[in-house]
């Protein structure tokens, strides 16, 4: 009695040894087919089986094939896989990283376990191997390069961001001599509602800045492009108003000082701060560049 290996990897039998020589006969087997005789410990091709040398005798001598067996036509065990995973982790290293890693490391882990399984009709284990770790190399040195750019893109990005909130804060002092200009030379909070200013509402409060913001940037609106200037871009606490009628304290970012000696006659002082970054805006309508909180 007998146990056969299909070439689909599956184990047959037992059975008798006129059934193998039938599948001899039918093409299902061929000569490098692995077999075992159950009192027999071991697989090996059917061509070491003496007792089936009359059955391939008599394939080759009515000139017949084999057929489709465990080998295909050229009686080599298949290596495509493998090799198919060998060239993508090659692949992967010079310039597709990822792309070509993840796919030559599951292909030759298929490859390499088929190999492993059914020697008899995959070969290519080497490459197979080759492909994988070549694949995983890939992977790691994209991840690396990763590693090395994001940090990278993050600096710009917060760069960009912070030359953003300087802007912002040059439009509002160039918005406050703007109206200075058209009110003898004072900003809103040293004028008197009565003529269009918010003396009235100013209110220091325990860290040195006024309380009512959002009140003397309203008064300048003309003045100001946009009620989005007053947020800092990285201020997430914050959301910039619709229109300058809704503005409200919560659409304020820049902490704003207020006092008879903020004004161009003193251009050194200090006119407002973003509590973000630390940017400092003078008086003079320049800003000073701080470092982020």
């Amino acid at each position: 009695m007998y146990k056969i290996i299909g070439t689909d990897g599956r184990e047959y039998g037992p059975i008798n040894r006129e059934q193998v020589g039938q599948w001899i006969a039918d093409g299902r087997l061929n000569r490098q087919s692995l077999a075992q005789n159950v009192d027999v410990p071991g697989w090996k091709p059917l061509a070491e089986f003496p007792e089936f040398a009359p059955a391939f005798s008599n394939i080759i001598a009515a000139g017949t094939t084999a057929g489709p067996s465990q080998f295909g036509s050229s009686g080599t065990p298949s290596s495509g896989l493998a090799i198919t995973s060998f060239i993508l982790g090659l692949c992967s290293l010079v310039c597709f990283g990822v792309f070509a890693g993840i796919p030559a490391v599951i292909i030759g882990h298929m490859a390499h376990k088929r190999a492993r399984r059914m020697p008899a009709e995959y070969g290519g284990t080497g490459f197979a191997i080759a492909g994988f770790v070549l694949g995983y190399c890939g992977i790691l040195m994209t991840a690396a390069v990763i590693g090395m750019f994001v940090p990278a893109l993050s600096t710009a990005k917060d760069r960009a961001v912070s030359i953003n909130c300087m802007n912002n804060m040059k439009q509002l002092g160039l918005a406050a001599r703007i109206w200075s200009g058209d009110n003898h030379d004072k900003y809103p909070f040293n004028v008197s509602t009565n003529n269009g200013g918010t003396l009235e509402f100013c209110g220091m409060g325990s860290d040195g800045f006024d309380t009512n913001a959002a009140m003397h940037f309203l008064v300048m609106s003309n003045e100001l492009s946009a009620p989005r200037i007053l947020v800092c871009p990285a201020d997430t606490s914050k959301t910039p108003a619709f229109s300058f009628q809704g503005l409200r304290a919560w659409n304020v970012t820049y902490q704003l000082r207020t006092g008879t000696n903020i004004d161009e006659s003193n251009p050194t002082q200090v006119f407002a701060i973003c509590p973000i970054h630390g940017h400092v805006l003078l008086c003079d309508g320049s800003v000073q560049k701080g470092k982020k909180k």
